[in-house]
């Protein structure tokens, strides 16, 4: 189908989750996960503490503020893995660095065309997956000098198997060995952002999947640990940077994928 009927497409997975639309406002993020944006009609501009880039491919780390604007074009996005393996596979595929911003992946033409393809034939998830997975790391290698703090990844851990519950910081330090310092410095060290942020984002990729799973969106939020749907939107818009209804309530439909 032509690219104008094809519907928005929202898969999500626990590693990472793919989202794409297009865009006729400006995103306003607070970046709470590394992101991989590919604009498929046009140039991207990017605002990020004060400087401008023009670009068609950008990778961002978590925790910057920065605004997109997406020019009206159709915009493949990808959330990637929170632990920050799949930044670190990316990060040297791209020309040019200003400040924590790169841009302009290698064989960008390529991606580009493949993620239009993928749009217009309305793309099931297990291909858009694939195409992820050769994008990101197509020789299922690790990046040199990755490593993680397992005791980091427990911490994580902790948060998704209770997600509704406020699990204190000193819990969390405590169960993992370490004082509160330490783990609140590592956790920003490893993850990017301080862990209330983290269980923010985790807490709307819950209610993400719930409603994905046929929950209606105030009973899938208040699951996810909100207390109402005005603090649901509220932590949405201020990581996502736009309006539940604006991502999920699209004209064309969307096609909505949780594994």
């Amino acid at each position: 189908m032509p690219a104008s009927q094809a519907p928005v497409l929202l898969y999500l997975w626990d590693k990472r989750t793919f989202y794409l639309s297009p865009f006729t406002e400006p995103l306003q993020l607070s970046q709470a996960a590394a992101m991989l944006l590919l604009s498929l009609d046009g140039d991207l501009s990017v605002d990020c503490a004060g400087s401008t880039l023009e670009c068609r491919s950008a990778l961002l780390p978590a925790g910057l503020d920065l605004t997109v604007d997406c020019r009206d074009s159709r915009v493949a996005i990808c959330y990637l893995d929170v632990f920050g393996e799949d930044h670190a596979l990316l990060a040297p595929r791209m020309a040019r660095q200003q400040g924590a911003v790169h841009v302009a992946l290698d064989d960008e033409a390529f991606w580009i065309e493949r993620f239009d393809q993928l749009h217009c034939v309305s793309a099931p998830p297990e291909e858009i997956w694939q195409t992820l997975e050769a994008l990101i790391n197509p020789q299922d290698l690790r990046p040199l000098g990755y490593a993680c703090d397992p005791r980091i990844v427990r911490v994580v851990e902790l948060i998704k198997l209770d997600v509704a519950c406020n699990q204190s910081i000193d819990f969390l330090a405590e169960h993992v060995g370490l004082s509160v310092p330490r783990l609140t410095q590592l956790f920003r060290q490893h993850v990017g952002v301080p862990i209330r942020r983290y269980r923010q984002w985790h807490r709307l990729f819950v209610t993400s999947v719930g409603v994905a799973r046929g929950m209606n969106l105030t009973d899938a939020a208040m699951a996810a640990g909100f207390t109402d749907s005005a603090h649901f939107s509220h932590t949405f818009r201020s990581i996502i940077g736009m309006s539940p209804s604006a991502a999920l309530a699209q004209p064309r439909g969307i096609r909505l994928f949780a594994g």
